[in-house]
């Protein structure tokens, strides 16, 4: 892969990938929305660009022999899917144009609904009705199947699940700062399943779907090795912070607590103990296969929970939202103090 085009290069997962296709000798052509386009990293181009405007990504995707397709957007069902599957179509539609090789589009486990099987394999059936993002990336999956095999470009699809690592602004700073203020609670005691997978191991995963042959026209689910309980996780934020394990509320109330609190946050703006979110995600007892991208694309996560939390407290701690360990900053202090000695 000499030169690759990435859509949503400015965001947590495209803006990792970015620097790790230019870390490995690839030039790489970054499609970003918004924002200053600042002088570009060595081997990195940025441009501006819409998925939604074809010219755009068409102009972007020149000359690119495979194409990143990360971007996502929209609130509304109308906006996601002018973001996620016009947008798509858009992005497949230029990479044939260019005469890339393959598209490697990031989709999502949202796209097999949240009634999950005990097990879910890629064979689970792709849902079409609930939630705008949901929907809206099973349609867009759909459309960049269906079009790479009318053009003849090939296009693999990842299915990531729930993505946290340094920067992370959902999994990582979101729940942080819920434990951190004591605005969140554990669902029937935290027993829940949280599917998750670090950034670095996702972009391993794109990497991998780029170069690997004989795998066009397939999905492919990733996360880390196994789930964690989500008491594991969110206690693992308070263990951070120096905060109690968040307290527990049965599900029954939890679905009440959703309703009322939604409500008293319009009424007061103040921060609610438990979202939608939390509702749909907490009780979730399923493990997410990856067995299919062990075996056809020769990928495994390498980061374990412990590891991935190590590398998110101390991203945490440099960036100011922990205060340092004072036993590193002693240590780091004799240490300068050590070498001006010499």
């Amino acid at each position: 892969m000499r030169r690759a085009l990435v859509t949503g290069a400015d965001g947590f997962i495209g803006a990792r990938l970015v620097a790790r296709l230019a870390g490995a000798g690839v030039a790489v052509r970054a499609l970003v929305r918004r924002g200053l386009l600042r002088a570009s990293e060595p081997r990195v181009e940025r441009v501006r660009g819409d998925v939604t405007d074809r010219a755009s990504v068409e102009a972007a995707a020149r000359g690119c022999e495979v194409v990143f397709h990360c971007a996502w957007g929209g609130t509304t069902l109308a906006e996601a899917r002018a973001v996620n599957v016009e947008g798509t179509v858009n992005v497949v539609e230029a990479a044939l144009g260019a005469g890339a090789r393959r598209v490697v589009h990031v989709s999502t486990m949202s796209v097999h609904g949240r009634r999950l099987p005990p097990v879910l394999t890629e064979d689970a059936p792709l849902v079409f009705r609930g939630d705008a993002y949901g929907v809206s990336k099973a349609e867009g999956e759909r459309a960049a199947f269906a079009r790479g095999a009318a053009g003849g470009i090939e296009v693999v699809a990842l299915r990531p699940t729930l993505v946290y690592g340094p920067g992370a602004p959902y999994w990582l700073l979101g729940y942080f700062q819920r434990v951190r203020s004591e605005q969140v609670a554990l669902i029937d005691g935290g027993r829940g399943l949280a599917n998750l997978i670090f950034v670095e191991d996702l972009v391993d995963a794109l990497l991998a779907a780029a170069t690997v042959p004989g795998v066009a026209g397939e999905a492919f689910l990733v996360s880390g090795a196994e789930p964690v309980s989500w008491r594991e996780y969110l206690g693992a934020f308070a263990a951070m912070c120096g905060k109690p394990l968040p307290p527990s509320v049965p599900r029954w109330r939890a679905r009440l607590a959703v309703q009322a609190l939604r409500v008293y946050g319009l009424l007061t703006a103040r921060p609610r103990r438990l979202v939608g979110m939390d509702l749909q995600l907490m009780p979730m007892r399923t493990v997410v296969s990856i067995e299919r991208a062990r075996r056809r694309l020769g990928w495994r996560p390498a980061t374990s929970f412990a590891e991935g939390m190590r590398r998110c407290e101390a991203w945490l701690r440099a960036e100011g939202y922990l205060p340092r360990h004072e036993a590193a900053e002693a240590a780091a202090a004799g240490g300068l103090r050590r070498s001006a000695a010499r």
